[in-house]
């Protein structure tokens, strides 16, 4: 991956009501074509390394902290954090910034955001990039999080994520576990579920990385706020998504790894051979769930460079 960024433009924090304080990075160049990155978790914030998929000449480029992620405030609230909330944090920053139109990219929830804005406000997205797309269906959320999904793949650490029970727990025992653990007193019980929790979705993106007993705050909040959405049923967003999809005017380009085990390529090929919609499929062979798949990483960049030379020559037309 670059480590040439597109250069620093300013910050800012927009109140979008309930105490909500959204924090918006820009950079790139202000008269280049706007873009809103959505950041994944849900609850996962916007990383400076996000930065390496665009060409800062091109694209005016727009870093959101989801509610409650990253730099937002209030950290890690879950109380006005919900599908419609995010959805209309879209929006209030398009208006803010006065971007009549706008690209979108983003991965995993990123992805279900953008697809699911860009049907409620189709007139609003030029184009956008889509990657490993989470299907928020009851089959999605037990892929990943039940005992005859994804764990099946991995099945010694679904264990240690299960709490090492004689008996798999149901979904529900097994959320209504973390809810408890997650919201106790006691600091370390807090640490060694949220820390169970994210270890779970790192062994399953091939993520190499160990977290320590005493996590630092932005991981907490992700567990947090991630098991907020899965205990909800990620606020009707199935439903939505199946809704709003056939409605979307924008150039739009999925991207799909199929070695991704979070997002399996069989659930979003279920989902869209149900609907009407225009959206472009691209199977990326031996692509995994996150960015630091390299061929994952290179697929997008490149989506992302014709995504703005498609723009470029309809305005020269």
């Amino acid at each position: 991956m670059s480590e040439s960024f597109p250069p620093f433009i300013r910050r800012d924090w927009f109140s979008v009501g309930n105490g909500q304080q959204l924090h918006l990075a820009q950079y790139g160049n202000p008269q280049g074509i706007p873009l809103l990155y959505l950041h994944g978790g849900p609850g996962a914030g916007c990383d400076i390394g996000d930065l390496a998929l665009f060409n800062g000449e091109q694209y005016w480029i727009l870093l959101l902290d989801q509610r409650g992620s990253g730099q937002s405030l209030p950290f890690g609230d879950l109380a006005h954090n919900h599908l419609n909330g995010l959805i209309c944090d879209m929006e209030a920053i398009r208006l803010a910034l006065g971007i009549e139109r706008w690209c979108l990219a983003g991965g995993s929830f990123g992805a279900t955001l953008g697809l699911i804005y860009s049907g409620l406000f189709p007139e609003r997205v030029i184009a956008q990039v889509l990657w490993a797309l989470f299907i928020p269906s009851k089959e999605g959320i037990d892929w990943l999080y039940g005992a005859d999904g994804a764990a099946k793949l991995q099945p010694a650490a679904y264990r240690l994520f299960s709490g090492n029970a004689p008996v798999a727990p149901s979904l529900a025992e097994l959320l209504d576990s973390y809810h408890q653990g997650l919201a106790s007193a006691d600091e370390n019980l807090r640490h060694h579920f949220a820390r169970r929790w994210v270890q779970w979705e790192l062994k399953l993106a091939g993520a190499r990385l160990v977290l320590p007993r005493q996590l630092p705050d932005p991981v907490l909040a992700l567990a947090d706020i991630e098991l907020h959405f899965a205990r909800h049923d990620y606020f009707n967003a199935m439903t939505v998504l199946q809704r709003v999809t056939p409605r979307v005017k924008a150039r739009s380009v999925l991207l799909q790894g199929m070695q991704d085990a979070i997002c399996p390529a069989a659930l979003l090929r279920d989902f869209l051979a149900g609907l009407e919609h225009a959206i472009t499929i691209q199977s990326v062979a031996d692509g995994g769930h996150m960015l630091n798949s390299e061929s994952l990483f290179l697929a997008v960049t490149a989506e992302i460079h014709a995504m703005w030379s498609w723009i470029h020559q309809r305005e020269i037309q």
